[in-house]
């Protein structure tokens, strides 16, 4: 695909920018007139210099190809005009890092090209025709094929050393040692993302008890987070998924609410405020009227032994298919037909005798409204369900002992070795508790020192206790058995007057220095209240 100069009828070289001019030009130089830096000024496409016919995004080209930058995809003569804006003086030719189009210091590599008085023919595209080395990095024609990567290829236009547009379309080098091997195609830019905007115009009905959940939209690009307000809450219950932007969960308190949602993504944020008010839950029953309730009727006190009561529910009501409640619990007692003058007959069989409520309400209202009403009381017949009350009365008494009784009155441990250990059980040991006023207890255990008839001292630790239940005998709950010198323990509870029963291991270890001879101790045990 190669075209020469004379071909193409490049004109009016008169006003290229030099290569020394664009070494000076920093990108802050530029005016207000440059393009968004996102985004190329005009559509731009790369067009067959052989045929004119478009280049697909995608079709892999040598480093030496030669193609048209132009800003129409139908022109197929090399001699169309490519818009100049206005006030341009010169133009060139520019491979750059894509995002610095603009920036002529960070430009890699670029090219002359001439204007004629309506224009400039459509530009060469060839990447190895930017002769001149930028100082960008990697600078140069050859050093971009060496390097790879991606970039822009695009025309800048000029007035002096200021940019006034650039026209780029963005290419992926497949770096090769040798430049002249390198390859290059045309890469479709990535739409420029779009900040949020909620779509989500409201939040859906919700009410106590009930589980909630709705997926909150909105325009842009994705993805996007979703996160509350500061300041700001969900009904209590409802959470908002900062992914998925999803509000589930279930309302725990009715009421008014009013919140503030926001969607994030990479080029902005947006937010919207809603409000509502989370419902009761839907009764199940009607309340029970009482007082100056509205639709109070009179109904008489049936017959010892009658199964009915008659409710005159009125005009308003007559002929009419109601639902029968009665009270203390709501209860249903079924559906009953009124007369043509609004009087329901009731059966209230399985109604116990005593007093009662009665109410009537209409099938599928669901605020349970109640239409007519009132108190009566079921006299008690034969095989009713009836009741007395007897009183009851009763006396506790208490032996209120509070004793103890430790049934050895010595241990003797007999020959004992140096360095080593005898042990002997410590013997019954009753607790009574069986007080008027219980507190509970501890039971304790301590022991002097050692001393033989020469006053030699073997020091009280030489004795360990290891506290236990009497054989036979299972403590009681809140009586339990202690550790180290607690031999036990109680909670406000009786041992009654059989006690509770603990015997304890006493071990002596004689010690390896000790002198020889009859050593005595006392050990003390301890019955304390609470």
């Amino acid at each position: 695909m190669k075209i020469s100069l004379a071909k193409r009828g490049i004109l009016g070289l008169g006003a290229v920018v030099t290569a020394a001019a664009l070494s000076i030009v920093p990108a802050a130089a530029a005016s207000a007139a440059i393009v968004p830096t996102v985004g190329s000024a005009k559509p731009v496409y790369l067009i067959s210099d052989e045929d004119g016919t478009q280049i697909p995004a995608g079709k892999t080209l040598n480093w030496n190809d030669s193609v048209l930058l132009s800003p129409d995809p139908s022109d197929e003569d090399y001699n169309s005009a490519f818009p100049v804006p206005a006030n341009t003086g010169s133009v060139r030719t520019f491979i750059s890092p894509r995002g610095q189009e603009a920036n002529v210091n960070a430009w890699n590599a670029y090219g002359p090209l001439g204007l004629t008085p309506g224009g400039i023919q459509l530009p060469n595209g060839k990447p190895s025709g930017n002769t001149s080395a930028g100082l960008g990095t990697p600078s140069g024609s050859s050093a971009v094929a060496q390097a790879g990567g991606d970039y822009s290829l695009g025309i800048a236009f000029f007035n002096g050393n200021q940019v006034l547009e650039t026209d780029f379309v963005f290419i992926t080098v497949a770096a090769n040692p040798k430049p002249e091997l390198a390859t290059w195609t045309f890469a479709t830019p990535a739409a420029a993302a779009v900040a949020p905007s909620i779509t989500t115009t409201s939040l859906n009905a919700a009410t106590v008890g009930t589980a909630f959940s709705q997926t909150l939209a909105a325009s842009g690009t994705a993805p996007m987070t979703w996160s509350v307000k500061t300041g700001t809450a969900l009904p209590a219950g409802l959470s908002l998924d900062a992914s998925s932007g999803v509000v589930s969960g279930t309302p725990t308190a009715a009421g008014a609410y009013s919140v503030t949602v926001v969607a994030t993504n990479s080029a902005g944020a947006n937010e919207k405020a809603f409000s509502g008010t989370v419902s009761a839950p839907a009764p199940t029953a009607p309340v029970k009227p009482t007082g100056t309730a509205a639709n109070k009727v009179d109904i008489a006190d049936p017959a010892k032994g009658a199964k009915t009561v008659s409710v005159p529910a009125g005009a308003a009501n007559a002929g009419k298919t109601l639902t029968a409640w009665a009270w203390s619990d709501p209860t249903t007692l079924g559906q009953v037909t009124t007369d043509a003058s609004g009087t329901a007959t009731v059966d209230i069989s399985s109604l116990p005798a005593g007093e009662h409520t009665l109410a009537l309400t209409a099938p599928g209202d669901a605020t349970f409204t109640v239409l007519a009403w009132d108190t009566f009381t079921k006299v008690s017949a034969s095989g009713d369900t009836t009741s007395d009350t007897v009183d009851l009365t009763a006396a506790v008494t208490a032996s209120d002992l509070w004793s103890l009784n430790a049934e050895a009155t010595k241990v003797d441990f007999g020959s004992v070795a140096r360095n080593a250990s005898v042990t002997k059980a410590l013997g019954k040991i009753t607790v009574v508790d069986d007080r008027n006023v219980l507190k509970g207890w501890n039971l304790d255990a301590a022991w002097s020192s050692f001393k033989n008839s020469a006053n030699d001292e073997i020091p009280a630790s030489a004795l360990t206790l290891t506290p236990k239940a009497f054989s036979g005998y299972t403590p009681i709950s809140g009586v339990a058995v202690g550790t180290g010198t607690k031999i036990a323990s109680s909670s406000a509870v009786s041992t009654l007057t059989t006690g509770a029963l603990f015997d304890a291991d006493l071990t002596f270890t004689a010690p390896k220095d000790a002198q020889t001879g009859d050593y005595t101790s006392t050990l003390t045990v301890t019955l304390t209240s609470k």
